[in-house]
């Protein structure tokens, strides 16, 4: 077999692999924007399961077998495939496919979130891309989220049939809240979502599925509620699951111990440049007042969204006339208040999906101040968009970090699509926070000491992260120990630090925000290295986004004449 009839092997293979993928997880298909999915919730039984790790058991196989087919047509040993039998692209694509299909298999077969974390199917439920996104009429959008709607409550009795016994106490706690707010959300905010719509043929059975599955995630809470009293205090996943996590998710084979110690020690390096950036906005204060009288300075209530924009622009021309990275495009996004239904976040950025063909445009969600809230309350709340805080945040949602990132992958070179399928967490959170520093340690940054103060305060929290999760899911850490760490090194009051080390029961991959910016660094230094002087940042960042968001450690076998290691 040729190099380029195996580089259409694999094609067609990766075609196939990802629309039986799909076909599981049509909720995936559906935001991806492949609109023939939507409508359809995952049949999460134990016989499509078993099916589903079949299917993906012979994937493997089939993938393992074309390159076998490659070594006997070609004459390659097969130790020498990752090197010769394909071009560096086509190599990218196929051992990304293949740490795809393996994340997938050890979730389902090792990790079991199905039996004890029901967090991580919630996401399932939700249907509100269905009146968000303007990617077909909205008659046609209802109905498909009626039809989505009315399979809620089969899809519950599922979950709580597949739940074991006990499930540890934290993570039910965390979804009693969760599944809780999404009843709320189905009978409250996606009616108000629809807006002025009145089409009773379409309205009424979209108002009854959303009442019926209501119901359904209401009863659901109940039993949830019911294990509270048998749950068990224990919640940690365990090394051999953690270590599990971040080979087949992000590639990354470093010992526990050994990424302790890393993220210990840009922890310490964080505390030491905030102490200094504080002492620099106003010497003799503490870091704790130096935080308050930052607060101070932020938008007016009326003025939160039409200063946003501006701000982006500023950001936008920075990133130009710094030579930064390409901006792939003239598109922006629009800043626009929350929508009621997704008021749980503090800002977002909404994209669509990277095979959206029609409603691709993208949102820039800034929560605002409610109209009820006291004087007190809206001070408060607008003390966190500080204009130096919503300077970082819209970095890491916007220019040069979420949004730009997909530009590149609409408006850059074509990706295969598994590169726009099999993204990886620490590549895309990585990406987005490793921009907040990068910004700083240009001219953008420069005499700007509260700037680099709230920049440092984000990167404490994902240092926090970092640690907490490892500390809570192999080392024995308690909720309240962790609570107390936010607390002590990232300056946070009790209520926030509590809502963050309750996240990492649930998702101990949320280090992946510091691990990922450090896989980041670390390459960036290694390419700076191997290219001399050919090397510029704009060429580092243009080439680190033309692959999409594949696993770190296989970006550096692409990128890399000497790939070494990711950490």
């Amino acid at each position: 077999m040729s190099q380029p009839a195996v580089a259409q092997a694999l094609d067609k293979l990766s075609q196939r692999l990802i629309e039986e993928y799909w076909d599981f997880y049509p909720t995936a298909g559906s935001r991806i924007g492949r609109h023939e999915y939507d409508g359809r919730l995952p049949d999460l039984s134990p016989a499509r399961v078993r099916r589903r790790l079949e299917e993906l058991r012979r994937g493997l196989g089939q993938l393992s077998a074309l390159s076998l087919e490659t070594f006997a047509t070609e004459g390659l040993d097969p130790q020498t495939f990752s090197q010769q039998g394909l071009s560096p692209d086509q190599r990218l694509s196929y051992r990304l496919l293949e740490l795809f299909l393996k994340r997938e298999l050890f979730n389902l077969e090792d990790w079991r979130p199905l039996e004890n974390n029901p967090m991580r199917q919630v996401g399932f439920l939700n249907v509100g891309g269905y009146v968000r996104r303007d990617y077909a009429p909205l008659a046609d959008r209802l109905r498909s989220a009626t039809k989505a709607l009315g399979q809620v409550p089969d899809f519950m009795e599922g979950l709580d049939s597949s739940l074991e016994p006990e499930v540890g106490r934290p993570v039910l706690e965390m979804s009693i809240e969760s599944y809780a707010g999404m009843a709320r959300f189905y009978r409250v905010d996606l009616g108000q979502a629809v807006g002025d719509f009145s089409d009773r043929a379409v309205l009424e059975p979209f108002n009854q599925a959303r009442e019926a599955a209501a119901l359904a995630v209401e009863r659901f809470v109940a039993r949830l509620q019911f294990r509270l009293e048998q749950a068990r205090e224990d919640f940690a996943i365990g090394a051999k699951l953690f270590a599990g996590m971040l080979a087949t998710g992000e590639g990354v084979t470093a010992t526990l111990s050994e990424l302790v110690a890393l993220g210990q020690a840009n922890l310490d390096a964080n505390l030491e440049q905030l102490a200094a950036a504080a002492e620099a906005v106003k010497p003799g204060r503490s870091i704790k007042e130096t935080v308050a009288d930052i607060g101070r300075r932020h938008p007016s209530a009326e003025g939160l969204i039409p200063e946003t924009q501006d701000m982006l622009e500023t950001i936008r021309r920075s990133l130009v006339d710094l030579d930064l990275i390409s901006v792939p495009s003239e598109d922006r996004c629009q800043v626009m208040e929350t929508p009621t239904y997704m008021r749980y976040a503090f800002a977002a950025m909404d994209s669509p999906g990277s095979l959206e063909e029609r409603a691709t445009e993208s949102f820039y969600y800034v929560t605002p101040v409610e109209e009820e809230w006291s004087a007190q309350q809206r001070e408060e709340w607008l003390s966190n968009f500080n204009y130096d805080t919503l300077r970082i945040i819209s970095i890491h949602e916007v220019y040069p970090g979420h949004f730009v990132h997909h530009l590149h992958s609409r408006y850059g070179r074509p990706l295969p699509l598994v590169n726009r399928v099999a993204t990886s967490y620490a590549f895309t959170e990585g990406w987005a926070h490793y921009t907040e520093q990068m910004m700083l340690e240009t001219d953008y940054g420069a005499g700007q000491p509260a700037l680099r103060v709230t920049q440092l305060l984000e990167a404490l929290v994902r240092n926090c992260r970092y640690l907490c999760s490892l500390g809570m899911h192999t080392q024995g850490m308690t909720v309240d120990q962790a609570t107390q760490f936010f607390m002590d090194h990232a300056y946070m009051e009790e209520l926030p630090a509590r809502r963050e080390a309750l996240r990492g029961t649930f998702d101990p991959g949320y280090l992946n925000y510091t691990l990922g910016k450090l896989m980041i660094l670390k390459l960036r230094e290694d390419f700076r290295k191997e290219r001399g002087g050919d090397y510029s940042l704009r060429g580092f960042h243009d080439q680190l986004l033309s692959y999409g968001a594949p696993a770190l450690p296989l970006v550096r076998e692409v990128m890399l004449a000497q790939p070494g290691s990711a950490l």
